[in-house]
């Protein structure tokens, strides 16, 4: 009984743990040009060194960490940017999205990132 819950126990976490997001270099590559285009103004350079909140590092790890690629991907699309909230075309946001994991240490991959499939990732490492 013991030897069964203790696989169980294993089985549940898991099945918890998120999937690696999956990404392109150019989706990030496209990622980072939109990034100097139409946030590096308030985000900064590197998205953590502007005066809007950090998009890179440990405390967007920690704050994110828990939530789905498509919680942010939601905040994002419909928020920024500030001056014209939801004016980027939806590839040019899933593109941010990879250069927001990029930029957290996340390697790329060749599997392109879909709107379709954010709800299955998170920030989590």
């Amino acid at each position: 009984m013991n030897r069964i819950l203790l696989v169980l126990l294993g089985l549940t976490t898991v099945s918890a743990q998120a999937a690696t997001p999956a990404y392109t270099k150019a989706q990030a590559t496209q990622g980072a040009a939109v990034d100097k285009a139409q946030c590096a103004l308030c985000h900064g350079s590197t998205l953590q060194n502007g005066g809007a909140p950090k998009l890179a590092g440990s405390a967007f790890l920690l704050k994110w960490g828990s939530n789905s690629l498509d919680d942010f991907h939601s905040i994002m699309s419909t928020t920024m940017p500030q001056t014209h909230p939801g004016a980027l075309k939806p590839e040019q946001y899933i593109n941010l999205v990879a250069y927001v994991l990029q930029q957290n240490g996340f390697k790329p991959g060749t599997t392109a990132l879909k709107a379709a499939n954010l709800k299955q990732y998170t920030f989590r490492k």
